[in-house]
C-alpha cells in the first residue's frame, strides 16, 4: 500500500515539475494536434494490417492505446476551446472535432477506415492553420 502512494507521489512530483516546461498554450495544441494525427494514423493501420487474420495480442494493445489516446486528444480540443471569443471559429472546430470522434469510433467499432483517414485529412489541414496561425501572431 505504502509503495502505491509513493508511486502515485513521484508522478504527481513528475507532472507538477512538467507544468512548468511549458509556457507557451499554442505549443500544447500544436503537439495535441500532431499526437492526434499520429494516433489516428496508428488505428487506421491496426485496423487495416489486422483485418484478415486474428490480430496479436500487441497488435490489439496498440490499437486500443491509440483509440484511447486519441480520444483523449479530442477532448482536450474540444474543452480548449473559448466559444465566448472564438465565436464561430470556435464552434466549427468543435463540430470538426465532434466529426473526427465519430468517425473514430465508428471505424474502430466497424474496422472501417476511410471515414478516419479523411479526419485525418482535416486534423492535418487544422494543424497547418494553426501552426500558420501561431507564425503570423509571433511576428505580428
Amino acid at each position: 500500500m505504502y509503495t502505491n502512494k509513493s508511486k502515485n507521489l513521484q508522478k504527481y512530483k513528475l507532472t507538477e515539475e512538467s507544468s512548468f516546461i511549458v509556457k507557451d498554450k499554442s505549443a500544447v495544441i500544436s503537439a495535441i494536434l500532431i499526437e492526434l494525427k499520429r494516433s489516428m494514423n496508428i488505428v487506421v493501420e491496426k485496423i487495416e494490417s489486422t483485418k484478415e487474420w486474428k490480430p496479436s495480442d500487441e497488435d490489439i494493445k496498440l490499437k486500443n492505446t491509440h483509440f484511447t489516446k486519441a480520444l483523449t486528444a479530442i477532448y482536450s480540443l474540444q474543452v480548449s476551446l473559448n466559444f465566448d471569443e472564438g465565436g464561430n471559429i470556435a464552434l466549427k472546430l468543435f463540430q470538426l472535432y465532434e466529426y473526427c470522434r465519430q468517425q473514430l469510433i465508428k471505424g474502430y467499432s466497424k474496422k472501417v477506415v476511410s471515414g478516419i483517414k479523411k479526419a485525418v485529412e482535416a486534423i492535418v489541414s487544422i494543424s497547418e492553420a494553426w501552426q500558420i496561425g501561431v507564425k503570423n501572431a509571433k511576428t505580428a
